[in-house]
């Protein structure tokens, strides 16, 4: 058998089909015409832009994101912090792939409270992070508790 020159085979095209626009056309992933879910879904970008975590979520998101820029800002010049960083995100990376990828939100902080604890008498800035830290932790059965106010576990020592 003579091997093809043109790509007219069993599809149905050839290379003139593959030079002009209306090819492009027909095969876009543009069009809006094709909306088989009427406009109540898809995975288009758009559909990321807001993600709705329950309560629990964004407070456990909210309570990392203090507890790693507190160690992350103060944490340059302390070396116990700087310990206790590596110590939490150690503990991230071993969970990672396991079953306690699927703890409760209030789980997961409990353990993070226990690494915290181990190392309160350490230092008076673990302490501090440690007893911030619990602050917010009560947020999860009392959403009306104040918890710690502020971007940081720790207050500036200025």
């Amino acid at each position: 058998m003579a091997p093809r020159g043109s790509f007219d085979d069993e599809y149905g095209y050839d290379e003139d089909d593959f030079n002009n626009s209306h090819f492009d056309d027909e095969f876009s992933l543009d069009d809006d015409d094709d909306d088989v879910l009427g406009g109540k879904g898809g995975f288009g970008p758009d559909d990321d832009e807001e993600v709705n975590l329950p309560y629990e979520g964004e407070l456990f998101n909210e309570m990392l994101s203090k507890l790693h820029g507190t160690l992350i800002m103060y944490g340059e010049d302390d070396p116990k912090l700087m310990d206790l960083q590596t110590e939490l995100l150690q503990v991230d990376a071993d969970k990672l792939g396991t079953a306690t990828d699927d703890m409760f939100y209030l789980e997961e902080a409990s353990n993070i409270a226990k690494v915290l604890k181990k190392h309160v008498n350490e230092s008076p800035k673990i302490k501090e992070i440690h007893d911030n830290f619990m602050k917010d932790i009560i947020r999860f059965s009392d959403e009306s508790a104040e918890g710690h106010i502020g971007d940081y576990y720790l207050e500036d020592e200025e």
